[in-house]
C-alpha cells in the first residue's frame, strides 16, 4: 500500500472514530419532561429554589437532594449491564433500586434543574502507572459520584453515602483533595474504600457503554466535563 493510501485509511479511521463518539458516546445532559416529573418528587423545592448565592443555603440544598435521592430504593443492586435499564432519574424511580451510578446522575441532573453547575467523577483504582492502559482491564474498583459548584467552589457530593466534603473550616472540597487527605474528612465512607490509591475522571460516565443513551459499546462521556481533567 503506498503511503498516501495508507494515509488516507488512517485519516478515514480517525474521521470514523470521531464520528462514532459523537453519535454514539456522547451523554446527553438536558433535562428532559421526564427528569423535571422525577425531581419534583424528590420534594426539595423549600431548600432549593433561589438558593443559589448563599453558600449556607446551597450545601442544604444539596444535601437535601443528596438525601432525597439516597432514601429510593436499595442502593447496593446493580444491573447496569442490562441493556433495557436506563440509568436515568424515571427509570430509576419506577425500579426502585440502583448503585452509584443511578444516584449520581439523579444528583446531577436535580442539582441542574435548581441551577447547578455540575461534573461527574469517576474514580477507578488503577492498575498501571498510564492512567490511559485503565480503560481495559475489567473488575477494578470504582465509584460514580458527583462534584456541584457553590459560590465558593466546587463541593464533592458522594452518591451512595451521606456524606459531602466540607472542611473543618466549612469550606468546599474535591475528590481529588480529599482521597489525599482522608485524615481531615473522617465521615468519607467506606474509610477502608478510599485507603487504596484512586484516579479521578472528570466527564467519563462509563468505560463499556450500556449506562447511558444509545447503548452503543465504548466510554460514554461528556466533552465539555473532560476539560476539567486537565485543570
Amino acid at each position: 500500500m503506498s503511503i498516501r493510501k495508507s494515509a488516507f485509511a488512517v485519516a478515514i479511521a480517525i474521521i470514523s472514530s470521531l464520528i462514532y463518539a459523537l453519535l454514539a458516546l456522547t451523554v446527553d445532559n438536558q433535562i428532559t419532561l421526564d427528569d423535571e416529573r422525577a425531581i419534583q418528587t424528590l420534594g426539595v423545592d423549600d431548600k432549593c429554589v433561589n438558593s443559589i448565592g448563599s453558600y449556607e443555603a446551597e450545601v442544604q440544598c444539596l444535601i437535601s437532594i443528596q438525601a432525597a435521592v439516597q432514601a429510593i430504593g436499595e442502593k447496593t443492586y446493580c444491573e447496569v449491564w442490562i441493556r433495557s435499564h436506563l440509568n436515568e432519574p424515571s427509570e430509576f424511580l419506577r425500579r426502585n433500586y440502583g448503585c452509584c451510578v443511578d444516584r449520581a446522575r439523579f444528583i446531577e441532573k436535580a442539582a441542574r434543574y435548581y441551577g447547578y453547575e455540575t461534573r461527574h467523577i469517576f474514580l477507578i483504582q488503577p492498575k498501571y502507572s498510564y492512567s490511559l492502559t485503565n480503560f481495559l482491564p475489567l473488575n477494578q474498583a470504582s465509584h460514580a459520584t458527583s462534584e456541584i459548584l457553590t459560590v465558593n467552589g466546587w463541593l464533592g457530593v458522594d452518591s451512595n453515602e451521606p456524606f459531602v466534603l466540607i472542611g473543618a473550616d466549612n469550606s468546599p472540597d474535591t475528590y481529588r483533595y480529599a482521597i489525599n487527605n482522608l485524615e481531615k474528612f473522617p465521615k468519607m465512607a467506606p474509610q477502608e474504600f478510599y485507603q487504596e490509591r484512586f484516579d479521578v475522571i472528570y466527564g467519563l460516565y462509563s468505560r463499556h457503554g450500556n449506562f447511558h443513551g444509545m447503548n452503543f459499546p465504548g466510554p460514554e462521556f461528556v466533552f465539555s466535563e473532560l476539560k476539567w481533567n486537565w485543570q
